[in-house]
């Protein structure tokens, strides 16, 4: 009984490319909010959690979101590639890298350890080029526009309503932004479909995935507001890493994805 459970609702999603259930949502949705308490605890003795370390470690959602692509376009068939197992994977190199930058270079260890996470981004990227068919440069023009052309919308308003939460950390909504655009894009006019539960349910009921924008921003604004309450900084910039990681890298992974037309 509990193996047939465990097939369905957690390996085959992930071996077939189902998507998500309310079953393994609330299950990562646990598991990272565990693994978020633990991790930090970690981090806090080892490293300042400023604006660098938040910065240099932003570097690897570019791998992240990337790597996931290699799964897409076949050039990999590891389901470690497969999300959530890809976080496991991605946390793993981000952890030894920071902790081999910390060692060698010490206070300068943020330099070398955005430096290690754009080279694994520009060398997956590669692999992407060279395994890819063809290129949907019109998709990636419509999403890029409309991600660039929200974020500057947002801002602006932002700034007039007196949005502080929001105008500081722009790069966060900017990177849902992404997300939103891919998957609005992605699912009104390539064929593509949502596969987590929630914005699944919105799309459905609002008839149209350009519902993603209005959620996107509102969610995200509240997350933002909420976590400029949080009085320690360190805490307080592990938060918004989280945040930008939870829309940055499927967005991204999204718009690669449709740009290599996998």
């Amino acid at each position: 009984m509990i193996p047939e459970f465990i097939q369905e609702y957690y390996i085959d999603p992930i071996k077939y490319g189902e998507g998500y259930n309310w079953v393994n949502t609330l299950t990562y949705g646990i598991i990272l909010i565990i693994a978020s308490i633990l991790i930090y605890r970690y981090l806090q003795s080892r490293v300042d959690m400023d604006r660098k370390f938040y910065l240099s470690v932003s570097s690897f959602v570019l791998v992240g979101g990337a790597a996931r692509v290699l799964k897409d376009m076949e050039v990999s068939e590891s389901y470690i590639l497969v999300t959530p197992l890809i976080y496991f994977l991605v946390f793993f190199i981000t952890i030894c890298s920071l902790i081999i930058t910390l060692k060698i270079w010490k206070e300068q260890y943020y330099l070398y350890l955005s430096g290690v996470g754009i080279a694994l981004f520009a060398g997956i990227c590669i692999l992407l080029f060279i395994n890819a068919e063809t290129y949907n440069y019109t998709a990636l023009v419509y999403i890029l526009l409309t991600t660039i052309g929200s974020t500057v919308l947002v801002y602006g308003g932002a700034r007039l309503l007196h949005i502080g939460s929001v105008v500081q950390n722009i790069e966060i909504m900017g990177g849902h932004l992404l997300d939103a655009s891919a998957t609005s894009f992605g699912l009104a006019l390539y064929g593509y479909f949502e596969q987590h539960m929630v914005p699944s349910f919105f799309i459905e009921l609002a008839g149209t995935p350009f519902v993603m924008f209005p959620l996107k921003i509102a969610v995200v604004g509240l997350a933002l507001r909420g976590v400029e309450d949080v009085q320690e900084e360190s805490y307080k910039n592990f938060l918004k890493l989280i945040i930008l990681i939870l829309g940055a890298a499927p967005g991204l992974r999204d718009i690669l994805r449709i740009f290599f037309m996998t």
